[in-house]
């Protein structure tokens, strides 16, 4: 007959059956069982982290540059919900997740007994899946039950698109006695996966369509991994003038003829190029874009048909246009366009030539501009060493980043899902807890307050960098339209505060080092970006208002289209 904790001892071999090596775990009594059962297991890598907040954004990190699932582990009641918000992000991310709550036993739920809420299905509304697994595993059917749901749990983490699943585990006391010895070898189900594709008629309707609209826009959304095969094919339509690629940073592709910075390109447009650039037919792959502009664009000049490629999402009509969902990869459908004909060169063309047009403006006005959040991004994009693994955090520092153009040698990451400030910084520095390469975090000094527990860690990496952008709180309310009736709020929507950044710093163990100008900015920045035995934070302070109208003025300067049809006569090709 098993033990009544038999199926907590089976827990970690079980998922080292399925690839997983590290378990993110914050303190807690009910839990101890859980706890106890990883830290056992030498082959589990064990991350102590005590604000389960920051431990979920953490994990999140991890398993984003893992391409794997992290488990999570934390005790009962209010520590559950602090695991809200990075589940949301995860979910929407589609980071793999395993999330393994501690729970009272049912008799006690709603009997004023300590640290107890109802946690079954409390995420129903951002996991994948919830499981609730028995009290106990002394009877063999019990341990049938737990054993098989742990599995089927951690396929729907991993396949199709992956996520976090949520198994919620009652506990009765005594929560210290010793565990039973695993049973080994472990029970380990195994879910396969295949590619879906099309059928032979299929392929030849969307081909006979292809060749019939021949301006055609590729908009690439956000990913998490460089997918080079796609990368490449993408390059070579683009080369060949075959259509237009609209490819953030935040896509991690990147070609000399993609369009990468496509909020400053349609800013560039005068109303007549907009009509004349709508493309006949959309396609879009990946995740969320950020330009603001560009999907009011589309939306606007709605194309005769819109694509959108992915094998697993349905009804992603960010654009309102959808007119098919195809349920294939986005390198098996290029591969299968790639070889037709139907395309524009004269028109692509024109559009290459409007870019570099703007990318000649962004540099000139660049060159004139004043000290400002805009100008401090320049430079640091400009001495940024290769191989970086680059966290942009939301509000402006991922605005910014997407006028300058992206680099080959530089893979980013945004908590761009839903968008949040609240886990910039434990998302970093899971992602450098578990990665050789430097991590950069660019991040507003809100962000990088509302998140230092993420520093809160007795295991923090060194290959971590930090840039605080402190433009007095709450800049992007500055720079985003609002109307009149905003300054009624204004007190409740821009946040300056008298937290000291340096000695928050000093609490942690970091490197500080600051800059209050461009030319201490240049000075520093190749010392900070060094190898050092601990984490570095570099503190750049800049006034909210300067930045705010350098910013506005950027724009204006852009949209000044008057030498569009002198540019427009060299047809010249990009090389």
């Amino acid at each position: 007959m098993p033990n009544a904790r038999q199926g907590i001892s089976d827990i970690s071999h079980i998922c080292l059956g399925h690839g997983f090596r590290h378990a993110v775990i914050s303190p807690g009594s009910r839990s101890a069982p859980l706890t106890l059962a990883f830290v056992a297991n030498p082959q589990f890598r064990c991350h102590s982290m005590p604000d389960e907040r920051s431990a979920a954004y953490f994990a999140m990190g991890m398993a984003q540059q893992l391409q794997k699932p992290v488990v999570l582990v934390c005790t009962s009641g209010t520590a559950v919900a602090n695991y809200m918000p990075a589940l949301a992000e995860a979910r929407y991310l589609k980071v793999p997740l395993l999330v393994l709550t501690a729970d009272r036993p049912p008799e006690w739920i709603d009997q004023n007994d300590g640290q107890t809420l109802r946690q079954e299905n409390i995420f129903v509304n951002v996991v994948k899946r919830s499981f609730q697994m028995p009290v106990e595993t002394e009877k063999e059917n019990d341990l049938w039950y737990f054993t098989r749901s742990l599995n089927e749990a951690i396929a729907h983490c991993s396949l199709g698109n992956p996520g976090p699943v949520h198994i919620n585990v009652p506990l009765r006391e005594p929560l210290y006695s010793p565990l039973p010895q695993p049973s080994l070898p472990a029970r380990t189900i195994h879910g396969v996966q295949g590619q879906p594709n099309l059928s032979h008629h299929t392929w030849e309707t969307l081909q006979t369509t292809w060749q019939t609209l021949s301006r055609k826009w590729v908009v690439c959304g956000f990913s998490s991994k460089k997918e080079e095969p796609l990368n490449q094919l993408l390059s070579q339509m683009a080369r060949q003038y075959q259509l237009i690629v609209m490819a953030e940073n935040l896509s991690n592709l990147q070609d000399a003829h993609f369009i990468h910075a496509p909020e400053r390109f349609m800013a560039s447009l005068d109303p007549l190029q907009m009509e004349e650039f709508r493309p006949e037919l959309l396609i879009t792959i990946g995740g969320a874009v950020l330009s603001k502009r560009l999907k009011k664009y589309l939306r606007q000049y709605r194309p005769a048909q819109h694509w959108h490629i992915d094998e697993h999402d349905l009804f992603i009509d960010t654009y309102q246009s959808l007119s098919h969902n195809i349920r294939v990869s986005p390198h098996a459908f290029f591969q299968h366009m790639a070889p037709l004909a139907g395309s524009h060169p004269s028109w692509c063309q024109m559009l290459l030539n409007q870019d570099r047009l703007a990318a000649e403006r962004h540099a000139e006005y660049l060159n004139q501009a004043e000290f400002s959040d805009l100008t401090a991004y320049q430079e640091i994009f400009r001495q940024m060493p290769q191989g970086v693994i680059l966290h942009l955090a939301n509000s402006t520092p991922v605005r910014y980043a997407q006028l300058f153009e992206t680099s080959k040698h530089t893979a980013y990451f945004s908590n761009r899902g839903t968008s949040g400030i609240d886990g910039c910084v434990s998302t970093a520095a899971g992602a450098a807890a578990v990665t050789a390469e430097l991590n950069l975090l660019l991040l507003g000094d809100l962000a990088f307050i509302y998140d230092s527990n993420g520093f809160w860690n007795p295991h923090l990496p060194n290959n971590l960098r930090v840039i605080v952008m402190d433009n007095g709180g709450g800049n992007i309310f500055k720079l985003i339209e609002t109307g009149p009736e905003a300054d009624k709020i204004r007190p409740f929507i821009e946040t300056p505060h008298q937290v000291s950044i340096q000695h928050l710093c000093a609490a942690f163990g970091l490197e500080y080092y600051p800059a209050t100008s461009q030319e201490e900015l240049r000075r520093i920045l190749p010392d900070f970006f060094k190898p050092n035995s601990r984490p570095v934070v570099l503190h750049i302070r800049t006034s909210g208002d300067v930045s705010a109208q350098v910013f506005k003025q950027y724009y204006q300067f852009i949209s000044n289209n008057n030498e569009y049809e002198k540019k427009l006569d060299n047809t010249e090709g990009i090389q």
